[in-house]
């Protein structure tokens, strides 16, 4: 019985050295964390009177109920708050869950060259306005808003475009 203790023993430390190089990223790097905790990267499309973007990078995603006395007023049950951006652009939306979506409110902006497209955080002036469609998790918002535009003074109509997929 002696010899099984420290053969078991043995075994014991063999099995946990194996699982900890397992878990290791070799070369003395920390091994990868957890899906449930990692950042998921997406692609987003923005476009601003046809200048287009595409960003690599982290959709926030996070959904509520609807709060009615918000500012804007927020539709349907739940609100779908979706924030992302890059060095070039930042888009939040702020989405109904309705049949289709209504978009609450919206804030983009766009570097092209060496000027910068913003909408202001606002509200639709109407239904037709701006327009969003949901497939699964992702969200397709088209329309048009008060923005300022490079090389123009003041705010003026500007369309714009976007695709965003939420983790």
């Amino acid at each position: 019985m002696r010899l099984m203790v420290p053969a078991v023993a043995g075994l014991g430390a063999a099995v946990l050295g194996a699982g900890l190089s397992a878990c290791s990223g070799g070369g003395g790097q920390p091994g990868s964390a957890p899906s449930s905790s990692a950042v998921t990267v997406s692609t987003t499309t923005v476009m601003i009177d046809g200048n287009k973007h595409t960003m690599m990078a982290a959709v926030d995603c996070t959904t509520t109920a609807a709060e009615r006395g918000a500012t804007p007023p927020e539709s349907g049950d739940l609100t779908t708050r979706i924030s992302v951006h890059d060095d070039s652009a930042v888009v939040r939306l702020t989405l109904s869950d309705e049949k289709p979506p209504s978009v609450d409110a919206f804030a983009i902006s766009l570097k092209v060259g060496s000027g910068e497209f913003q909408f202001p955080y606002q509200a639709p002036q109407s239904p037709i306005q701006v327009q969003a469609a949901k497939d699964g998790k992702a969200y397709t918002v088209t329309g048009t808003g008060q923005a300022t535009t490079p090389g123009q003074s003041g705010m003026r109509q500007a369309t714009f475009g976007l695709h965003v997929t939420c983790p």
